[in-house]
């Protein structure tokens, strides 16, 4: 592209400074602004750059001209960052996604709108994701894996081929999902533990007792 695109990075925190240096680092776009809403500005700007309330963002940035990166993790099960990243679609915002050079993601691999995917990380031939999926450094996903939306998948996950997971779901550094499991949505994984048995409901793996619960989606406050 001969002008790098606008972007305004959604967040403030330490994780949102790292999106905002990734972006600077890869070349294909400008930070231009750190957004938060107001009752979490505490700062007029962020390094060199301005921070707004996102009531106001419009104001400042025009929607036309920017695109917008959601820097929040995996709060309420990736929730808030898929409502925050709605709202500022209907304000007009088109959606970025931050790739890593140092990524391998095959040629046919559809990836939606809004990921992120850092170093090292590998998708391998026919996988297919959806929106708003976060990849953490060393991530693997195997061959014809397939992944909904909404997820997070911290450094060194490991999907095996023909993994097939659904949306809202977390999964901690160094999880491992057997080859042809089936994950369903509102899981919640922590680091260093084997899926190799399909979870056919929402499920958390404790990490001591290792036993399933249900969780609670927090919209509707049904299980």
């Amino acid at each position: 592209m001969s002008e790098r695109s606008k972007v305004v990075v959604f967040g403030v925190n330490a994780f949102a400074r790292m999106i905002a240096a990734g972006f600077e680092a890869y070349g294909e776009r400008r930070v231009v602004a750190h957004t938060v809403h107001e009752r979490f500005l505490t700062e007029p700007q962020i390094g060199s750059k301005p921070a707004v309330a996102f009531e106001t963002l419009a104001e400042h940035f025009d929607p036309a001209e920017h695109e917008i990166f959601v820097a929040i993790e995996h709060a309420r099960l990736n929730v808030a960052r898929g409502e925050i990243l709605d709202e500022a679609q209907r304000l007009g915002y088109r959606p970025a996604s931050l790739i890593s050079p140092g990524a391998q993601i095959a040629e046919d691999v559809v990836l939606g709108e809004h990921c992120l995917v850092l170093e090292n990380a590998v998708i391998q031939f026919g996988a297919r994701m959806g929106r708003n999926n976060f990849l953490f450094a060393h991530s693997f996903f195997g061959q014809d894996t397939r992944v909904g939306d909404h997820n997070y998948f911290g450094s060194g996950f490991f999907a095996d081929r023909n993994v097939t997971i659904g949306s809202f779901s977390t999964f901690g550094s160094k999880v491992r999902v057997a080859e042809s499991v089936r994950v369903h949505d509102w899981t919640f994984v922590k680091p260093f533990h084997d899926v190799n048995e399909t979870l056919s409901e929402p499920t958390f793996i404790h990490a001591a007792l290792r036993a399933p619960g249900r969780i609670v989606d927090r919209r509707t406050s049904r299980p």
